[in-house]
């Protein structure tokens, strides 16, 4: 062997080697990191913080192309070092496959049980120092990651056994149609189909269906003393145990103030019982924010609009509340839209307009807006007083009553059919 080819190989062979621990080390931080990590991380390098975020909601993706790149890099290391095991003299000269064996032993170390070991430490640290690199590397990665899914399907599927074949999944109308037989075979009571049900329906729903608009919540400002914050919770109609605190305007939630560990401690200023708040786009999935955030009742996410604003806050209530709103209503509890005569009826001012819409059998597109109360507020550049009349499109909207910020109660009358909610362009000239 030349002296430049040695040089060569072994230059590759660390090269290999350094690479190979980088990856085995991304490979366990991404299966050890939390939110807290990915959220720290984002704290601290906010270039980089979207890609963060999507590496570390997709694990899943990220770890299979990491997979991928560690299996590349192991057969060129292996490759690499069996040749030079042929080409150098043993360490032991009477023992060579011993020697072999110590030799992979030491790259197995160096590759795989040190970065394991580090990055359990610290996996925070570990994925900022490596996921550079991986991000530049991740679209080729990803492309080769899908033409191997692509392959590896068709070879499960062509060689499986038809037992072992996983079996498709039903559609959410299939399952519905499945537990109202039941119903009607006696095996579930009417209550709990209608449960099932509306847990089915709310994975169609978003985390802005189910929150608490901004209006209605119970928010604090950082300036408060305690004894003005305490006069708040008191004179909220509903007592909250975690309540949004923040900064300067609504729209900058700065903490969740922990209201029963704060009373825990008389005295104590409210501002040192703060916990991180969490905050979730207002068009995530509501199931999807119920499985990752609100499993315990202990737990607050606030909900942001496209801009960055707070549109309210969703709670473990209120998902709960959600899914047996119709399955197990309060006895007093009012219906947010009520029927009053054919082509009329009484709502909520929060009432949706794809529900009004189907009562009512008309169109009600209107982009931006979701609730009736938007749409009257929106039409009149204010909130109207209680008695005024707007028509808007194919409805007449009385308005019952208001507040200061916002429209409580409308009757809805319907005047024309939908497709004269708009005239066209011809019809007015």
């Amino acid at each position: 062997m030349s002296p430049l080819s040695l040089i060569l190989t072994i230059g590759l062979l660390l090269v290999t080697v350094i690479v190979s621990a980088l990856v085995s080390a991304l490979e366990t931080a991404l299966l050890c990191l939390k939110e807290h990590h990915v959220a720290s991380l984002c704290a601290t390098q906010p270039d980089t913080a979207g890609l963060m975020r999507a590496i570390a909601r997709q694990p899943r993706r990220s770890l299979q192309q990491v997979l991928l790149l560690g299996s590349v890099l192991n057969l060129t290391l292996a490759v690499v070092a069996l040749w030079l095991a042929r080409e150098f003299p043993p360490w032991l000269p009477d023992r060579p496959y011993l020697s072999a064996a110590l030799f992979f032993a030491l790259l197995v170390v160096a590759t795989e049980l040190v970065p394991t070991l580090i990055a359990l430490a610290a996996p925070a640290g570990v994925f900022r120092i490596t996921v550079g690199p991986f991000i530049r590397l991740s679209p080729l990665l990803e492309r080769l990651s899908a033409s191997l899914d692509r392959v590896t399907s068709h070879l499960a599927d062509r060689f499986t056994p038809v037992w072992l074949k996983p079996r498709p999944e039903l559609t959410d109308d299939e399952i519905e149609t499945l537990v109202e037989m039941r119903r009607d075979q006696g095996v579930l009571a009417r209550g709990e189909s209608e449960i099932i049900q509306e847990i089915i329906r709310l994975g169609n729903k978003t985390a802005k269906d189910c929150m608490t608009p901004r209006v209605d919540t119970l928010m604090l400002s950082d300036r408060l003393d305690p004894e003005a914050a305490m006069e708040r919770l008191r004179e909220a109609p509903d007592w909250h145990w975690f309540v949004p605190v923040y900064q300067g305007s609504p729209d900058l939630v700065i903490g969740v103030l922990d209201v029963k560990r704060w009373l825990f401690q008389p005295g104590s200023d409210f501002r040192s019982h703060f916990e991180p708040p969490v905050f979730i786009p207002e068009t995530m999935s509501a199931l999807e924010v119920f499985r990752d955030y609100l499993g315990s009742p202990r737990s607050l996410a606030v909900i942001l609009d496209e801009y960055g604003g707070v549109e309210g806050v969703l709670t473990h209530a209120d998902i709960i509340e959600e899914i047996l709103a119709d399955a197990a209503p309060a006895p007093d509890q009012e219906d947010e839209i009520e029927m009053l005569a054919p082509g009329c009826l009484r709502a909520d001012g929060d009432a949706r307009l794809d529900e009004i819409a189907d009562a009512l059998d008309v169109d009600l597109d209107y982009e931006g807006l979701d609730t009736i109360g938007g749409l009257v507020f929106n039409h009149a550049g204010l909130v109207p007083p209680p008695g005024t009349v707007v028509e808007i499109g194919p409805l007449r909207v009385k308005v019952r009553r208001s507040q200061r910020q916002r429209i409580t109660a409308v009757e809805v009358e319907r005047i024309a059919p939908a497709d004269a909610a708009e005239p066209s362009d011809e019809d007015e000239r």
